[in-house]
């Protein structure tokens, strides 16, 4: 989806225009939830907003945000809906990246910077990284192939869980190269030979375009090839995973301010209670009350640790010297973001359950959807298992062993 929409500014967090912007996202994400309706009008009025550049410098026309705050924004968006939010994700890691390399010693500045020009623009970068297969997750080996072809190269193979993909210009995809590397490529959408197909079924997240796509004979340019890694050489240290892990944690975070609001006004609108109750005023319920309660310290609890792994990514983006952060504050970063999962993976899902606690039998109406925030949530963490995060940390703490060093992490 190849747009020609130029952006009219940057939206300022917290203004009224933003506030309005975030009205609108959220006006009828239920039932679009419910309808199976991708959101397209969205996410274009977010891009004439300017969201796409939020983390670009002010100076060349973005929004100058911290990670911190770039990630305050992303909640707020979760809230107002969780899909549009997670359709950006790797347009924000795109745009991380950019910045990473913006401090290279080699570098010729942002006006000649292909990339962050096109985003200033208005692009938006979709994701087609993963493949089915019976490859181990994570291994960065891929059966889709970058191969020599005269003066340029060929793209060939098949991603799935390409997130974001149907509603972006542009596409970033990793690829095998002779079995010695992998490459990081940016091709348009709209390429000959790119086909993208919505047949992601999931029960949450359903409208983010996270399904599949194909790469045929794709004509690629020594331009479009953004980096090369070699399989044999010891990584850098990296904190661009985990800004990609903690994204999905801002995700629930926004959801969970969803599920608050709705078991205010779950108790709030109940005319009738149980005759072994309490008390017939709900709102004197102290079960009642102890529930939102929970919820409410949940949802603020989530938040919290999100921004404060946020606040590590900061540091490590401070620390680059030549496109490298410095080790130990890039390990603190994927240790934060990592810890961070497994404690709110744990929570949020069980305060999408209470969730239907303070409303009685009429909860379960589809016509009100709350089921949606549990799916959506389940969804989300099921990106990568927190009981093998949680034994990834305790063998970091207790044999001073590193995190793995994948996407994961």
């Amino acid at each position: 989806m190849t747009s020609t929409v130029e952006t009219v500014g940057v939206v300022v967090p917290g203004s009224p225009e933003y506030r309005e912007l975030l009205a609108s996202v959220g006006e009828n994400a239920s039932a679009r939830d419910l309808d199976d309706t991708n959101p397209f009008e969205q996410i274009e009025a977010l891009r004439r907003a300017g969201f796409g550049t939020l983390r670009l410098p002010a100076s060349i026309g973005g929004g100058g945000l911290t990670v911190r705050q770039l990630f305050g924004v992303i909640i707020d968006l979760a809230e107002a809906d969780p899909i549009v939010a997670h359709i950006l994700r790797t347009h924000y890691w795109f745009v991380e990246e950019r910045l990473r390399q913006a401090t290279a010693v080699d570098y010729q500045g942002y006006e000649n910077d292909r990339w962050i020009q096109l985003i200033l623009q208005g692009k938006i970068f979709g994701n087609a990284s993963s493949e089915r297969g019976s490859e181990a997750v994570g291994n960065f080996k891929y059966g889709t192939h970058l191969t020599t072809n005269g003066d340029g190269f060929l793209l060939d193979g098949e991603k799935f869980y390409s997130t974001g993909t149907l509603f972006s210009d542009y596409v970033s995809i990793w690829a095998d190269v002779d079995g010695a590397a992998v490459a990081s490529v940016i091709v348009p959408t709209d390429r000959e030979g790119v086909t993208i197909i919505d047949d992601w079924d999931g029960i949450g997240q359903r409208r983010t375009g996270t399904g599949t796509t194909r790469f045929e004979s794709v004509a690629v340019t020594e331009g479009d090839i953004v980096s090369r890694i070699p399989l044999d050489a010891a990584p850098d240290p990296s904190y661009q995973f985990a800004f990609l892990q903690l994204y999905l944690h801002g995700l629930v975070s926004g959801i969970l301010r969803n599920v608050v609001s709705d078991a205010h006004a779950l108790i709030a609108h109940r005319t009738r209670g149980f005759a072994h109750g309490p008390t017939e005023d709900l709102r004197r319920d102290p079960l009642l009350q102890n529930a939102l309660g929970t919820l409410s310290s949940t949802a603020f609890a989530s938040e919290s640790v999100t921004l404060a792994a946020a606040d590590a990514i900061d540091a490590a983006f401070a620390s680059l010297a030549n496109a490298v952060p410095d080790a130990e504050l890039a390990a603190t970063a994927s240790l934060r973001a990592s810890q961070a999962k497994v404690h709110i993976d744990e929570i949020a899902t069980r305060a999408a359950t209470a969730l239907f606690e303070v409303g009685g039998a009429s909860a379960a109406s589809r016509s009100k959807n709350l089921d949606r925030h549990w799916r959506n949530i389940r969804t989300i963490t099921l990106h990568n298992p927190a009981a093998y995060k949680a034994s990834a940390i305790g063998n970091a703490l207790l044999n001073s062993e590193p995190l793995p060093f994948n996407g994961y992490f």
